[in-house]
């Protein structure tokens, strides 16, 4: 067993992912594949509900009082953020890609903002659903 072995068996392992600090980009790089990937799975049911909303008025009422729950309200409100944090991610990974703001600390600064704007414009939201 060579040297480098035995450092490799020093290293202490940790595999709980919840105690390691990830960067604000790479959390914001997360949630913007889940909300990819949320938007994605959710598409059929939304589309259905336009249609059904588009057929006639009773359809039309059917599918205004469904959406009047609480828990409709609240997954309304999941749905909003998914669309904002996904646009706002996706303008920022566009800049990236043609290198604006690509320095690191413009990078993490620009992460703040894609997570703060997205959570503030879904509160205004909330706001307005439940007064």
């Amino acid at each position: 067993m060579n040297s480098l072995d035995k450092q490799i068996e020093k290293r202490p392992k940790n595999l709980n992912l919840l105690s390691v600090k990830f960067p604000m980009s790479a959390v914001m790089s997360v949630g913007h594949r889940a909300a990819g990937i949320l938007l994605f799975l959710l598409l059929p049911y939304l589309l259905y509900l336009l249609q059904l909303s588009l057929n006639n008025e009773t359809d039309f009422l059917l599918v205004k009082e469904q959406l009047q729950s609480p828990m409709a309200k609240f997954f309304s409100l999941i749905i909003i953020w998914s669309l904002v944090h996904h646009f706002l991610a996706g303008i920022r990974y566009f800049l990236l890609d043609i290198d604006v703001g690509i320095e690191k600390h413009l990078a993490q600064k620009t992460a703040v903002f894609v997570m703060a704007g997205s959570f503030m414009i879904v509160i205004l939201f909330a706001l307005f659903f439940f007064q």
